[in-house]
């Protein structure tokens, strides 16, 4: 009786966490191979994992910050546009050191250049919009 007890205690537990889990929507996921292939992330990214971890730090990685869908995306809060970071990863912190901006409207990936305040049209693989225009 108690072997049955915790085995539906732990499948009750394994439903509950399978449902806490938000996944994006396809709009997003698209929009993060968006960002994620660009030339620009890549040459960011470059031997990024081996610098992080040599400081002391666990990995990198790229996060919706805002969406035109914050209810179904994982994002922190409403925009017009696809808002990510990329951002190292320490047990005490998480320092940003890139933005990324995908715009759905003007179909256009943009690096913030926060020194300078503004956009910055960047190279991606156009073929994406493809994907993302689908549904």
């Amino acid at each position: 009786m108690k072997n049955i007890l915790f085995l539906l205690f732990i499948l009750g537990s394994s439903i509950y966490e399978s449902k806490a889990q938000v996944k994006e929507s396809y709009k997003a996921q698209i929009a993060y191979k968006i960002v994620e292939t660009s030339p620009r992330c890549k040459q960011l990214t470059k031997g990024l994992y081996e610098r992080i971890v040599k400081n002391g730090g666990t990995s990198y990685g790229i996060m919706l910050e805002s969406s035109p869908n914050p209810k179904t995306d994982p994002s922190q809060e409403y925009s017009k546009t696809y808002n990510f970071n990329l951002h190292e990863s320490y047990s005490d912190r998480m320092p940003v050191i890139a933005r990324f901006v995908f715009d759905p409207k003007k179909q256009q990936l943009y690096e913030d250049d926060v020194v300078n305040a503004q956009l910055v049209a960047i190279p991606f693989n156009k073929k994406l919009l493809l994907l993302f225009n689908k549904k």
